[in-house]
């Protein structure tokens, strides 16, 4: 069977692989949202191409993704009756051509029960979170620099309705991908040479 993916990042600095939470916490009626450092920000995608994953993880073939944000209570949040807390997506920068997805995880420890379901799109309404510790995995197809943008809020359990008399809070996630190993690099730059040669001797033909 192929393997699992990594969640952790691709730069190949031991010193920023890990977990990397976004801590949500509610004192009285205002949300706050901040993201732990280390390991160091952007996070570094990982690199899936040329590899087979196993289960619904194929989607992640030939492409850039990184897991390691993880939303995170950092203290129990109770929200009022028939309230809980959702997240919704306001906003994302790519590469232009790109496309950046994300692909619902959940326990970090535990990537072989995600449900891989699609979330967190332009155009969806907001995901109620759980608060359990959730990782999701973040996608993307051409090499760059990435972000998303959250908003954190209590809403009514079932429509997610912001609640009245209660502060939101926002989030900006960021994403790299790996810069190319020298020899990919150099090929690279050959491949740029010869093209530019080409195109010189034709000149002079």
């Amino acid at each position: 069977m192929p393997p699992m993916p990594g969640m952790t990042n691709g730069d190949g600095n031991p010193a920023n692989n890990g977990m990397k939470h976004i801590l949500v916490s509610l004192d009285g009626t205002d949300l706050a949202v901040h993201v732990a450092e280390p390991p160091a920000t952007p996070v570094t995608m990982m690199s899936g191409m040329g590899h087979d994953y196993a289960m619904s993880f194929e989607v992640l073939e030939n492409h850039y993704f990184n897991a390691q944000y993880g939303w995170l209570q950092e203290l129990p949040i109770v929200p009022p009756a028939a309230s809980d807390v959702w997240i919704k997506r306001t906003g994302a920068t790519m590469p232009g051509g790109a496309t950046f997805r994300v692909f619902e995880g959940g326990m970090g420890m535990d990537m072989g029960s995600w449900t891989m379901n699609q979330i967190h799109t332009e155009a969806a309404e907001a995901w109620k979170w759980d608060r359990d510790m959730q990782h999701d995995l973040y996608v993307a197809d051409l090499p760059g620099e990435y972000s998303m943008s959250f908003e954190v809020y209590l809403g009514d359990a079932t429509t997610g309705e912001p609640l009245a008399g209660y502060g939101s809070a926002t989030t900006t996630l960021y994403f790299t991908t790996p810069v190319p190993e020298p020899s990919c690099a150099a090929l690279a730059g050959v491949a740029v040479l010869a093209v530019v040669g080409c195109r010189w001797r034709k000149s002079r033909g």
